[in-house]
């Protein structure tokens, strides 16, 4: 199976979501969010295919991985990859954790055709559509009316950081030469 993938950052980072976290941004959302933090990652037509498998190894041997993080894009529209990615990685790996950022509402992804198995794999959906005048430049959802729901349990102690807590960014080199950075900036840094 395939994954459509925009960007990953393999090293780990501590801005999304607790523990160092191996992140994956998927390609492709319909979605079209004014002010989207990645609107390059809208195009379903662009991205870089990858087995789930060879992903899945790559997470297994990253050392000092805590979990994963998958924004985008939109990952429910790969529900089906992912749920096979994750499902990988926790045969090897049970104790790490996942959260999934979506543009859908909970109840959204309830309804949708595929997406139950990637639900039960995650332990925290941050759910809804980002709107830039609710962003209050706390914690790492983007705004005011997106939530940080807990399916497992296994995050529930950080809950409150993830919705009220300082931000955090952290700025990464690119193989071109280039910096990129990762975490929920600041309201009014985003222009489109």
């Amino acid at each position: 199976m395939t994954l459509n993938v925009f960007d990953i950052c393999r090293e780990g980072t501590h801005v999304l979501g607790p523990g160092n976290r191996y992140v994956i941004w998927v390609q492709g959302c319909r979605q079209r969010c004014p002010h989207c933090m990645t609107p390059e990652s809208r195009d379903m037509d662009s991205g870089t295919v990858i087995d789930t498998g060879d992903l899945a190894a790559d997470i297994v041997l990253a050392r000092g991985i805590d979990g994963i993080t998958v924004s985008g894009g939109e990952p429910f529209l790969q529900a089906e990859a992912l749920a096979d990615l994750l499902s990988r990685v926790r045969a090897s790996r049970p104790e790490m954790t996942v959260i999934v950022y979506t543009g859908y509402t909970f109840a959204e992804l309830q309804a949708m055709e595929g997406a139950g198995k990637l639900i039960a794999l995650s332990d925290i959906i941050i759910d809804g559509r980002y709107i830039d005048r609710l962003n209050d430049n706390r914690g790492i959802r983007g705004s005011g009316n997106q939530r940080v729901i807990a399916v497992t349990g296994r995050l529930d102690a950080y809950i409150p950081e993830m919705e009220s807590g300082a931000r955090k960014q952290q700025m990464v080199a690119n193989p071109d030469g280039t910096f990129s950075s990762i975490g929920v900036p600041p309201r009014g840094n985003l222009k489109q």
